[in-house]
């Protein structure tokens, strides 16, 4: 509920092909919700599209948010990431474009 009263939910869509984890809402371009389900903190890739992107962190299991540093995507592909989260569990990184 937390992402879902902050993003343009009407926008987005189910799009597993934009990450390894198979769990993403996306508006391509725009905004990116990603799913990391494993119980440890594995690397995944998400294909963005060109642009800068702030990062945010949410860590299912204590509910912490961590703010992440921008992520700038060249040109469109594979960016990899690692949850910053100390306890091991499933995640969510909510990528969203800047203006």
């Amino acid at each position: 509920r937390r992402f879902a009263e902050r993003m343009n939910l009407v926008a987005m869509e189910p799009r597993g092909d934009l990450s390894s984890t198979g769990y993403v809402l996306a508006n391509p371009g725009k905004e990116y919700l990603v799913l990391q389900p494993s119980e440890a903190a594995d690397s995944f890739t998400v294909t963005l599209e060109p642009g800068a992107y702030r990062v945010e962190w949410f860590s299912v299991n204590s509910r912490d948010t961590t703010d992440g540093a921008t992520v700038t995507v060249p040109s469109a592909g594979s960016t990899n990431f690692t949850p910053p989260i100390a306890d091991a569990g499933p995640a969510i990184v909510y990528l969203t474009q800047e203006e």
